[in-house]
């Protein structure tokens, strides 16, 4: 049995996130994860790897409009190199979140952040399904 998937959207206060049964390939959201710093982070999402069974993460990775790395994707990359050390029999992956404001966006959200990682984790899924057809 193949282990399921847990996307995030990772913020400095705020982490979004949305899981995937490996089953049946549908994003839910989760609660936000509301933290004081990446450590706090970190221990939640430990939790829900473990809790839910994940064999992936996929990250939302926030390039700037210009294809380049700013600031935030090099708190999400150092967040994330945490989240290996944390976590070293899951797969990471990363998703550009600049292609993610048009697709899957579900108008009047209460939760946005938990909706952006859904919308990250719909597009992986969809590429995934794709790539499989195609081989």
């Amino acid at each position: 049995m193949s282990k399921h998937y847990l996307a995030l959207d990772v913020g400095r206060r705020h982490t979004g996130v949305s899981f995937a049964d490996a089953r049946v390939s549908v994003a839910l959201p989760l609660a936000t994860i509301h933290h004081k710093d990446a450590e706090e982070m970190i221990e939640a999402v430990k939790k829900l790897v473990t809790d839910r069974d994940v064999g992936t993460l996929v990250i939302g990775l926030p390039y700037l409009m210009g294809g380049e790395e700013g600031e935030e994707a090099q708190h999400v990359r150092a967040v994330t190199e945490l989240l290996k050390e944390a976590c070293p029999s899951v797969l990471i992956e990363f998703l550009d979140e600049r292609e993610t404001s048009k697709i899957y966006h579900a108008e009047g959200s209460k939760d946005r952040h938990a909706q952006a990682a859904t919308t990250i984790l719909m597009m992986f899924l969809s590429r995934r399904e794709t790539k499989e057809k195609s081989s």
